[in-house]
Order: structure tokens, then C-alpha cells, then sequence
């Protein structure tokens, strides 16, 4: 049974991971989108708790998103679940907008 608040959809694109200010285009890939959250494939290791800025594209768009986020789970050293704590009203309507294109297409 589906637990999740958001549907999600797959999605692999590149992102860049901030902290302190400092945000660094890294070889992680975020994916498993959804207007709450995503799950970031990533080597690195952070504290469930700790507090990431992420920027990234949605395919075909033509800004970056960025916002906050906040480290939520890890899964078998694969990588972390987040939660978007800032996501602009504008920049959610996007990923809600592309989700269910995306959703439609399945």
C-alpha cells in the first residue's frame, strides 16, 4: 500500500548540493521526484536531519530549482530521501505540472 502525501515519477537529472552557501555541481543524481521530496543517488554521507540546499532542471526547462531541503532517511548506502522545506509556489507548480505529464505518459 502507497503511504506517500505525493505521487512521484521517476526522473535522473544532475544536480548541485549546497552548504554554508557554497554549492558545488556534484555527480549525484536526483530522482524519484515528487512535490515533497526526492531521493538523491549519492556516495556522500549526511546526518538524517542535516539541512542541504539543492539545485536542479527539470527536463526541459529552462531555470534551475533551487531550494532547502532536509535529509530525511538514507537507503543501503545508495543514497538519501529528502523533504523540499522551501520550495517556491511557482517552482512547485512546475514539478506538480511535470509530474503528471510525466504520470499521464506511463
Amino acid at each position: 500500500m502507497e503511504l506517500r502525501k505525493y505521487p512521484r515519477a521517476g526522473l535522473r537529472t544532475e544536480i548541485w548540493i549546497g552548504q554554508d552557501g557554497i554549492f558545488t555541481r556534484t555527480p549525484e543524481t536526483l530522482r524519484d521526484l515528487s512535490e515533497g521530496g526526492a531521493f538523491v543517488e549519492t556516495s556522500q554521507r549526511f546526518c538524517i536531519g542535516s539541512i542541504l540546499h539543492l539545485r536542479f532542471k527539470l527536463p526541459g526547462a529552462l531555470r534551475l530549482i533551487s531550494c532547502t531541503v532536509c535529509v530525511r532517511n538514507m537507503r543501503n548506502n545508495s543514497g538519501i530521501g529528502v523533504q523540499f522545506l522551501d520550495l517556491s509556489s511557482e517552482d512547485q507548480l512546475a514539478v506538480r505540472a511535470w509530474i503528471n505529464c510525466r504520470m499521464a505518459t506511463m
